[in-house]
């Protein structure tokens, strides 16, 4: 089995344009990492390196049940390396292309902890600049974590990035982040209200065709209201987005301390009543008296999972968390129902990517065509199929033949 310092190397989980990701022992202290290695070629980028070694340190910084944990970082072998908390589940792009069957109230408890763990980030000055689907994994219990601080900077540190350089994912990017403007928590904040949208309603809120149609949307134009995409989403959850997604940061919350505290409300509100309801209510927390109930819908719920009888054990899962909204016992066993669901035949769905489109593109960005041409091309395949490995793949081969 092959060794990368004191890493024994057992199999690949993913690859971008930045580095490979493998699942990784620990041979000091038998402990599985995900091993995230900044890939050999390059190794000579100055900024590069510097933006893997700033991950390191912010993660490294934040302690928090919602950001993933950073356990190591240094240099092996010529190539830095970061040893972190390997995490087994889905991102949430995952969960959106494949209609995972997610109650409502379950997808507030998910936003409910992305809120935390941003809230925590923005707390000790942490801006992170680029929350996507794709950075957010929810993990086989049910638990957020949230991934790629490499755009983050300390919001009293000047940014790196070079003049008229716009970083982060242009879907869900504030407008102030795509015109080149200063950045702050705020922005964060319409980035995850962008990021809600899409779960809520299966669609990303802007969809233009090309990178510049998509800026010129954000910057410029209000996304379809979310009651209009999906009418069965609670009046209170869509206004709530809706704030987070103001043009103007001045006109958004004030914190996402805030945001959160609302989406907690509506979680309860959701729970007690069944899924029937986002607005608040004067029952209270469970009265001793009914904690036997709770014993008992919890035990049915754990046995219906065991069997493998899925609908019984939502009901009676559903039924504990009634009596308490935030037993985790219960929702631990609910998300492990709908990982074994599947999905809804009329869940909204966001398309993916044209196949014979991202073809085009890739033949047009190859070697050999012109580099006005190529270049248009990539920016449209950054924002078509940012996560294809064969964008990645391009962009690793067009920097390589670059530094020859």
């Amino acid at each position: 089995m092959p060794t990368f310092g004191r890493y024994e190397i057992q199999d690949k989980l993913g690859e971008g344009a930045m580095g490979v990701v493998y699942r990784a022992r620990d041979t000091a202290i038998g402990r599985e990492v995900a091993l995230k290695m900044l890939s050999a070629e390059y190794g000579a980028e100055e900024e590069l390196i510097q933006r893997f070694l700033r991950e390191a340190e912010t993660i490294g910084r934040l302690s928090h049940p919602n950001i993933v944990t950073v356990y190591d970082m240094g240099d092996a072998e010529g190539r830095l390396y970061m040893a972190m908390e390997l995490l087994e589940g889905e991102d949430m792009r995952s969960l959106i292309e494949r209609r995972a069957p997610i109650a409502l109230a379950d997808r507030v408890r998910i936003l409910h902890q992305i809120c935390a763990g941003l809230s925590y980030a923005h707390s000790r000055a942490v801006v992170h600049r680029d929350i996507k689907p794709a950075n957010i994994i929810v993990t086989s219990a049910g638990r957020v974590k949230l991934l790629d601080f490499g755009l983050a900077r300390m919001a009293t540190r000047a940014t790196m990035t070079r003049a008229g350089v716009i970083l982060g994912t242009p879907d869900y990017m504030a407008p102030e982040q795509a015109t080149g403007r200063a950045t702050d928590q705020r922005s964060d904040m319409f980035s995850a209200g962008s990021v809600f949208y899409e779960f809520l309603c299966g669609v990303k809120p802007f969809r233009a065709k090309t990178l510049h149609g998509v800026l010129y949307q954000i910057i410029q134009e209000q996304p379809e209201p979310m009651l209009s995409v999906n009418p069965e989403l609670p009046a209170r959850l869509a206004a709530l987005v809706a704030g987070m997604m103001r043009k103007d940061p001045e006109r958004r919350f004030a914190a996402m301390e805030e945001v959160q505290r609302q989406l907690g409300e509506i979680h309860l509100a959701l729970r007690r009543s069944r899924g029937r309801s986002a607005l608040p209510g004067a029952v209270g927390p469970p009265p001793e008296e009914l904690r036997g109930r709770l014993r008992e819908h919890l035990a049915k719920g754990r046995a219906h999972l065991e069997g493998d009888r899925l609908g019984p054990a939502v009901s009676e899962l559903n039924e504990a968390l009634v009596l308490d909204p935030a037993n985790d016992e219960a929702a631990d066993m609910l998300w492990q129902v709908v990982r074994k669901m599947k999905p809804a035949k009329d869940s909204p769905v966001r398309e993916p990517p044209d196949e014979r489109r991202v073809l085009a593109l890739l033949a047009k960005a190859a070697p050999g065509t012109t580099e006005d041409q190529a270049r248009s091309a990539l920016l449209e395949l950054a924002l078509l199929a940012p996560d294809d490995m064969r964008f990645a793949d391009l962009m690793r081969e067009r920097a390589t033949r670059t530094r020859q």
